[in-house]
């Protein structure tokens, strides 16, 4: 089904004058004439068959990718969008024929690709982009497959969707949000500049973004997460979680043991069922843990409050080391004391089976455990 609108979209340009300006005598030329453009757009749908594929690869240089998993399917639905604005006629059909989604086979699988036209077929002047004729080009795909598949989807510029894939799933972004739910594997998700929300992943998942936050909730197993700026939040980790934040906050609620790692922003790990180990330059540090057997911890902050609270108790016990070069410590624990200053506490609590170490160079210490 092939659907093909043309408009034309007219513009008013201003008029501007600065004395002596090459520019402004450009701006007064762009401004002074009436600006034409025209848009098109196309809607089109293709089925591949399965043949046997294992995995769905998707390409898209610029534009937004969707990827659906329906269980019983047996063959690739692929849905796509092509949109051209242009300065003619002319130019937009030019265009339009060379914008096209090539889908192709290796050993693996079914590849999909947009292709787009060179830089060189396209008109890029200066009066061009100052009267807004210079060609847009974009291609938007929807891709529903068998949900079993592994999916791996790439752009440059745009959004990527996935939900209800049964594989695993790579995809990246170099610029746009990437949204991942209901997938049965594997994930890897990573974006230059842009956010991660991850929802439901039957296997372990890597999240990286150089730029925006991290969203994740019920992840079944391990999950290593990293934002150079932005903030962190995860929910229901049944694996252990890796973290790491250059800047912003970080929040975790329920894993097996934590790894943190933080340069400035505060990190608040709850429901942790192991041990921690958190390094952070400046930040406070608050757990809220409930082990269900020894574990080490060791929390250490430059600038920052540390307070570690044992929901539950700390099977075996544990010798304590709390250290702070500005600040207060303040224990609730039943505790020998081995070495004690105003900035040193050392002890044994219970039988001293775990290690705990808790050391910021300016900020309040706390440590404490639920009651009998």
């Amino acid at each position: 089904m092939v659907i093909d609108v043309q408009r034309k979209i007219s513009k008013r340009g201003r008029s501007a004058m600065c004395a002596g300006s090459v520019i402004g005598m450009i701006v007064l030329f762009a401004g002074g004439a009436a600006l034409g453009a025209v848009e098109r757009e196309q809607d089109s749908t293709m089925t591949v068959p399965m043949r046997g594929a294992k995995v769905v690869t998707i390409t898209n240089s610029r534009g937004d990718i969707h990827v659906v998993g329906q269980p019983g399917r047996t063959d690739v639905l692929i849905e796509y969008r092509k949109t051209v604005k242009a300065k003619d006629d002319a130019e937009a059909a030019r265009l339009f024929a060379m914008l096209k989604l090539a889908v192709t086979r290796d050993a693996e699988g079914i590849k999909v690709s947009a292709r787009y036209p060179e830089e060189t077929d396209r008109e890029r002047s200066i009066i061009g982009y100052i009267m807004q004729r210079y060609p847009s080009l974009d291609l938007e795909v929807t891709v529903t497959l068998p949900s079993g598949l592994d999916v791996a989807a790439m752009t440059s510029s745009g959004d990527i969707e996935l939900t209800g894939v049964g594989g695993s799933a790579e995809v990246s972004s170099a610029s746009g949000n990437v949204d991942v739910s209901a997938l049965g594997g594997e994930l890897k998700a990573s974006t230059a500049s842009g956010d991660l929300t991850v929802s439901g992943v039957g296997g372990g998942a890597a999240l990286t973004t150089a730029s925006g936050d991290i969203s994740a909730q019920q992840i079944k197993r391990n999950a290593v997460v990293q934002t150079a700026s932005g903030a962190i939040g995860v929910q229901g980790v049944g694996g252990d979680l890796t973290a790491a934040s250059v800047s912003g906050d970080v929040t975790a609620e329920g894993a097996a043991r934590v790894v943190f790692s933080g340069t400035s922003g505060s990190a608040k790990f709850t429901g942790v069922r192991g041990g921690v180990t958190a390094a952070v330059t400046s930040g406070d540090v608050t757990v809220d843990a409930e082990p269900g057997s020894a574990a080490n911890y060791e929390i250490r902050t430059s600038s920052g409050e540390i307070v570690l609270r044992f929901v539950k108790k700390l099977p075996g016990g544990f010798i304590l080391k709390a250290r702070t070069t500005s600040g207060e410590i303040s224990v609730d624990l039943p505790i020998e004391v081995s070495k004690v200053s105003r900035h040193d506490l050392a002890g044994v609590v219970r039988g001293g089976t775990s290690l705990v170490v808790v050391e910021t160079a300016s900020g309040d210490v706390t440590v404490t455990e639920a009651e009998e």
